[in-house]
Parts: C-alpha cells; sequence; structure tokens
C-alpha cells in the first residue's frame, strides 16, 4: 500500500484539516471525491496519522463515500469519545492530587487541546496524558500512579541512583503504561518541556498563555519531524480562534530559541494544507536553511511504516535532530544513544560500574538482537 501527497485519498484527508472547513479545503474535498477514492487506503492514512476522529467529523454527513466506510469511523471515534471522557476523567484526578501536595503542575496538548480550540474533547484522537510538573513531584506522583496500576518505562523502581540521574540529564519525561480498561494507557510526566536538543527554553511556573503554548507545539512538531498529521491538524483550529499579532510571536520564538521551529511549522502549513504565510514570517524567511529539515519532513509524512521501526528511519531520525541541536557536539544526546535501559535489564551492574554500558553497548544490543 503506497501513500502519495497527489493522490486523492491523501488530498481527501488534508481537506477535513479544520472543524469549520472553509472555501478551499471544500473545493480540495470536491475535487478529491470527484476522483475514485480507493477506501482502504484512505482508512490506512486516517489511522496511520490518527485523524479519523476529525474526518468523520467532516465526512459523516458526506454521499460520495460508502455507509460501510461511515461506520468503521464511527466505531473509531466513538472509541476515541470514550478515551477522551476516561482522560479528562484523569486529569482531573491527577490535577486534584497536585492541588493536595501544593506541586506546580500543568497538562499539555490532549483534551485540554481539543477542548479549548476543536470545541469537543473527542474530535482530536486520544492517545495518552501529557503533563509537566516540577522535579521534586515527580517520584511522589510516580508513586501515586504505581498505585493506580501503572507502571513506568523505564521501570524507576528497579534503578539504582547513577541510572536514575542519567534518565533525568539526558531525558525529559517518564511514560506510564497501565492495561486497565477503565484508565488512560499512557501517561507521560514531564519535567523539561522538551528533550536534549535545546530550543524552547521556557521554565514554566504556571500553563502557557496562547503565544507561548503555540510555540510549544510548533516544537513539539517539527522535533518529532511531523510523523503524524494529527499535531499539523491542531494549528488551523488554534489559528482560526486566536488573533496572533506575528512580529509579537516571532520575536517570543526568538526569546525561547525556537524560531527555526516556527519557520518550519509554517513552511510545513503552507505545503501541505496551503495556510498563507504571514507577513512577519514571510519577509525574513530564508527557506533553503531548511531544505534538508523539510526534505526529512516529507519523508516522515509519507512514511507507512511506524516511528523509528528499524534502524535506517533511527539513522535518518538521528542526522534530522543534530539538524536541529543547538550545539555542534550535543553530548547529551549522544549519551542517550550510548546505553539505554533496555541494557540496564540485560546486564544489572552496580552504580559504581555504570560507564561500563558504554564500551558495552554493542555487544548488548547485538545479544537481544540474536537471542
Amino acid at each position: 500500500m503506497s501513500f502519495s501527497i497527489l493522490s486523492p485519498e491523501f488530498k481527501l484527508m488534508l481537506s477535513c484539516c479544520r472543524v469549520k472547513p472553509g472555501t478551499k479545503e471544500l473545493e480540495s474535498r470536491a475535487e478529491a471525491l470527484g476522483a475514485s477514492i480507493d477506501e482502504e487506503v484512505f482508512l490506512a492514512l486516517l489511522i496511520r496519522h490518527r485523524v479519523y476522529p476529525l474526518v468523520y467529523f467532516n465526512l459523516k454527513e458526506e454521499s460520495r463515500i460508502s455507509e460501510e466506510l461511515k461506520d468503521k469511523l464511527k466505531q473509531l471515534a466513538a472509541a476515541n469519545q470514550l478515551q477522551a471522557l476516561q482522560s479528562r476523567h484523569m486529569q482531573f484526578r491527577l490535577q486534584k492530587e497536585f492541588d493536595l501536595q501544593a506541586y506546580k503542575g500543568f497538562f499539555l496538548k490532549g483534551v485540554t487541546l481539543s477542548e479549548q480550540y476543536y470545541g469537543d474533547a473527542g474530535l482530536r484522537h486520544v492517545m495518552d496524558i501529557d503533563c509537566w510538573v516540577e522535579q521534586k513531584a515527580i517520584e511522589p506522583i510516580a508513586h501515586w500512579l504505581f498505585e493506580e496500576g501503572y507502571s513506568s518505562v523505564p521501570d524507576i523502581r528497579s534503578m539504582n541512583a547513577r541510572q536514575l540521574a542519567f534518565v533525568q540529564k539526558t531525558g525529559h519525561d517518564l511514560q506510564f503504561l497501565t492495561e486497565k480498561p477503565s484508565q488512560p494507557k499512557v501517561i507521560e510526566l514531564h519535567w523539561k518541556l522538551r528533550g536534549p536538543l535545546g530550543g524552547f527554553n521556557l521554565r514554566p511556573e504556571t500553563p502557557m498563555n496562547e503565544g507561548d503554548h503555540f510555540l510549544y507545539l510548533c516544537t513539539h512538531g517539527t522535533e518529532h519531524g511531523w510523523f503524524r498529521l494529527k499535531w499539523l491538524f491542531d494549528f488551523p483550529q488554534i489559528m482560526d480562534l486566536v488573533n496572533f499579532d506575528w512580529e509579537e510571536v516571532r520575536e517570543r520564538a526568538i526569546a525561547l530559541d525556537c524560531l527555526d521551529h516556527l519557520e518550519i511549522t509554517m513552511m510545513v502549513l503552507q505545503e501541505y494544507l496551503n495556510e498563507p504565510l504571514p507577513m512577519a514570517i514571510s519577509s525574513r524567511l530564508r527557506p533553503h536553511l531548511y531544505d534538508r529539515h523539510i526534505m526529512y519532513v516529507r519523508q516522515a509524512i509519507m512514511a507507512e511504516s511506524t516511528f523509528n521501526d528499524n534502524d535506517t528511519n533511527r539513522l535518518a531520525y538521528l542526522k534530522y535532530m543534530l539538524l536541529l541541536s543547538r550545539r555542534k557536539f550535543n553530548w547529551d544526546l549522544v549519551l542517550k544513544y550510548l546505553t539505554s535501559h533496555q541494557d540496564w535489564n540485560l546486564l544489572p551492574l552496580p552504580k559504581q560500574l555504570f560507564f561500563l554500558y558504554f564500551p558495552l553497548r554493542p555487544i548488548l544490543v547485538l545479544w537481544r538482537r540474536i537471542f
């Protein structure tokens, strides 16, 4: 199954990027539906990019697609609505715990973003709960989640002090997983807003204002190579509701060291969703600076595979991350690839011998792949 941005299936998906479609989206939709749509390919695209709730909202009254496809989309959208309710309930409980312990914390993306800008918690695909908390809250909130039936990846309960310090230095979040059907499957606790690349250097104390939140979403999507169009579809909703002063947004991006993330985002929005570039951005934009970035983004968006699912993809992503790195030699980023919790699980070493994981890395990786 091949995906092409020029295909009617891809065009139809892009035409559903808004809760309130405009003339350009409706014209593009009519053009796509005027061609022959392979509904199996179309559904695979929606699942791959996790945009089926919004697409179903746009197409549920559309007579030019089959009832069978609409039924499948309806089932997926209904399941997403249930997940949204579960996420909202868990966010309420987490916030109550933050308040009870007087911890600073707030939620990123997710149902909060969907309710604010889509007008419905279920119109944006629900995958996990992301929240930022001050670093001193990580351990107690982690134990609260353990009591709720979650386990962490990596498992911090089995780590020694040296391993925990390594995770805190090279990472920016912990992932908590559960199989309980009544709870969100994934919760991520962030002690930093972004990872080791640098950029978006905001040190928050309270939830972000609309401008900073916009730039955070630019940075998040750009660092992931816009692998899922779900993240890109957030921007039309936001820009339809918020009247940004783009000069101020650009100046704030410079202050937060994420101007490249803003400019790449706007270029991707123009290329895929035909969004016009604001004059404050376009007048000083030098597109050639981002040739290699945009090339990677195009490949990532069109990829059929899951993110970093093989060595070729992982190497391409590492090269892309180095393009975004603020340092010529990013030691934290290099360290992140020199050992991992899989190595620690395979060969438990005392904290005094932690340094041995680095030279042993090739052997441990090979051992896991063979056995």
